[in-house]
């Protein structure tokens, strides 16, 4: 995991950092999960474009299955779109740098 993405595996910061003022994705992820290593290049250019409209953060459903049982995570990866606490989107599976941009383009607020 780089710099600029937190791991939010922990309930608490998950918490703290969902009901920031900053929009956040979320992916829902595990070690194990090749499909996850694969996206997050795309996931830290799109940050960098968006830099200061959205921030990145982590869940390993193998390490919080109480989180991942909350927002009913249903494959991996799970990228929620959240701001301000409240959940606006969802991607699952591989995503392109491409298709990052147009999600946050018409889903960011």
């Amino acid at each position: 995991m780089t710099s600029l993405i937190t791991d939010l595996t922990e309930t608490v910061v998950f918490d703290l950092k969902v009901n920031s003022e900053a929009a956040v994705i979320v992916k829902f992820q595990s070690e194990s999960c090749v499909i996850c290593k694969k996206i997050e290049p795309f996931l830290l250019a799109v940050a960098k474009q968006f830099s200061g409209q959205v921030d990145l953060g982590d869940v390993d459903v193998e390490k919080n299955e109480k989180l991942a049982s909350r927002y009913q995570e249903r494959g991996l990866p799970t990228l929620i779109l959240f701001n301000r606490g409240q959940e606006i989107s969802r991607r699952y599976g591989f995503q392109t740098g491409g298709m990052l941009r147009d999600w946050l383009r018409q889903d960011l607020p």
